[in-house]
């Protein structure tokens, strides 16, 4: 057993053994709450992309490591075997260099949803603060809510202004 059969064990190993945590989007990124959503109090989802970006380091070295496993594979071909033909060791790398490239088509699916979802995130939570800092549009977005309905709670209307029947109003005395 030569030195590169003892390496490329050890990172086939290794990549297998990371299987189980792929997914990390899926795992813990919060999606935003349906709509209507209310202005406040703030609303809980992930805006962070931390988990994404590990889902795509983790998907580019499944990938790489599966192309050049497979690789050398070829590369470390016996000569007694003709090229495309069962050689067990060869098969065995190139088995093994092709899963590794097949586990990261979900991680990357994983990353893709993490990433689409964190945006999401991020721009209905700027939504909401503008809607809460007066900006009665944002509101409207934020509701979705049917054409010709200003507010629904007091707190997207500006200058003190109360919402009833679906526009601002000024307070009774």
């Amino acid at each position: 057993m030569d030195l590169h059969f003892g390496v490329r064990c050890l990172a086939t190993s290794l990549a297998l053994a990371s299987l189980p945590t792929t997914g990390c989007s899926w795992l813990f990124v919060n999606k935003p709450p349906q709509q209507p959503i209310p202005a406040s109090p703030p609303m809980e989802c992930t805006a962070s992309v931390a988990s994404p970006v590990i889902d795509t380091v983790v998907a580019v070295a499944l990938a790489a490591g599966g192309a050049a496993t497979i690789v050398l594979s070829e590369q470390q071909r016996p000569s007694s075997c003709p090229p495309l033909a069962f050689c067990e060791i060869s098969t065995m790398y190139t088995v093994g260099g092709a899963l590794l490239m097949a586990a990261a088509i979900p991680t990357a699916f994983s990353a893709g949803y993490g990433f689409s979802k964190t945006s999401d995130c991020r721009r209905l939570k700027e939504i909401q603060l503008a809607c809460v800092s007066g900006v009665e549009t944002s509101c409207a977005a934020l509701r979705g809510k049917p054409a010709g309905e200003d507010c629904v709670e007091d707190v997207e209307c500006v200058g003190g202004n109360i919402c009833f029947r679906g526009s601002c109003n000024p307070k009774p005395r």
